[in-house]
């Protein structure tokens, strides 16, 4: 495109090219460009045909030609995913590394781990754990400056969600997830039973091997919280760790954090019935369920030494997160960094009284 450009700008006065199939992969465009070309009097040669499109005859041995290419195409294509395909069910993975963060290619083709982007990866999945939202993680890195796949500082939350997700992270390979669905235009979809899929476990060296099965569930979690509670998202870049958490007990839906009336302070507001409570005494709730909690430890202690050896793997870092922080003893205020990591949800009773759901699964009702 960029030599149609200086066409246009009359600077080719001439186009010499090796063959029909190196300047264009379907008949439509070799014959669309070679006529707007010729119409500005530049004519192109194709050395392997013998072809001048200024010639007399040169359009309909273009369009002959541009046909055979064109099926030469379509052949190359299908024997090259064929290749692949074969490859596929033998075990053998086609991956391009350049996509994938936290991994590189040796000698024999085999992934091993890039230590570099890793520790990337790793703090993705642990700060999901702890809480933030995956507009949250993508906020945090782009104002770090981290640089992703591609050797920039440009995350998304949609980014966040597919590495979330990927099965490499742990080891395993999923082959064959999207699928060529045009030869020409090389467009891929996501492959959603067009083709066989083949799962090999223990491939490659893990990343994340005991936080992957513990993310998936937290993913779950966050889903059937949303839908529960009818929630387009989680929290974004919040300055709350109470946003998307803190609920309204007489209609089920988001207390919203609002500024009304000249108020120089937040205060929670249900939008439906109007029930509403200021922020800072639902920052004085927390810690007084959160202490009510550390003070019981001796009693508890027991039933999360349990979790860590028969829960499942969401249920056991939530365990092990209850064991560290209780540690520490008492708070004499609210620490947002904690609520988040430990905060499932929050539902507002009557007389401003206050249900916390722990993610250890731990209820307090404070008021």
């Amino acid at each position: 495109m960029e030599m149609i450009r200086d066409c246009e700008a009359d600077k080719i006065d001439f186009i010499l090219t090796k063959s029909i199939s190196r300047f264009a992969r379907n008949t439509q465009d070799s014959l669309k460009y070679t006529r707007e070309l010729k119409e500005m009097g530049i004519g192109i040669y194709f050395e392997k045909e013998g072809l001048n499109t200024l010639e007399s005859s040169g359009e309909l041995l273009l369009t002959l030609f541009s046909c055979f290419a064109q099926e030469e195409s379509r052949s190359i294509s299908e024997n090259t995913a064929w290749g692949i395909r074969s490859k596929f069910k033998q075990g053998i993975p086609h991956l391009n590394t350049d996509i994938i963060l936290g991994y590189d290619k040796n000698g024999d083709g085999s992934l091993v781990i890039n230590e570099e982007q890793a520790v990337v990866v790793r703090r993705i999945y642990h700060a999901f754990l702890e809480g933030y939202s995956l507009n949250g993680i993508a906020a945090m890195l782009n104002r770090e400056g981290i640089k992703g796949v591609h050797g920039e500082a440009k995350w998304c939350g949609t980014t966040i969600s597919r590495l979330l997700q990927n099965e490499k992270y742990k080891g395993d390979l999923l082959m064959q997830k999207t699928i060529t669905a045009n030869y020409l235009t090389k467009q891929h979809v996501r492959n959603t039973g067009q083709l066989d899929q083949y799962y090999v476990r223990a491939n490659h060296p893990a990343i994340i091997p005991e936080e992957w099965a513990a993310v998936q569930e937290e993913i779950t979690r966050r889903k059937e919280l949303r839908a529960r509670h009818h929630l387009r998202g989680m929290s974004g870049a919040s300055a709350s760790p109470f946003y998307s958490r803190f609920f309204c007990g007489k209609c089920g839906i988001k207390m919203n954090r609002v500024y009304q009336d000249g108020a120089r302070r937040p205060r929670w507001q249900c939008t439906s019935c109007g029930a509403r409570i200021d922020d800072e005494a639902l920052r004085e709730a927390f810690v007084k369920a959160y202490n009510a909690v550390v003070l019981e430890r001796e009693r508890m202690l027991g039933g999360w030494e349990s979790t860590l050896q028969t829960g499942s793997p969401l249920e056991r870092i939530r365990a092990s997160q209850m064991i560290e922080i209780t540690a520490d003893g008492i708070v004499p205020f609210e620490i947002p960094v904690m609520t988040q990591a430990l905060l499932e949800e929050a539902c507002l009773l009557p007389e401003n009284r206050i249900e916390f759901i722990l993610h250890s699964g731990d209820y307090i009702i404070c008021g």
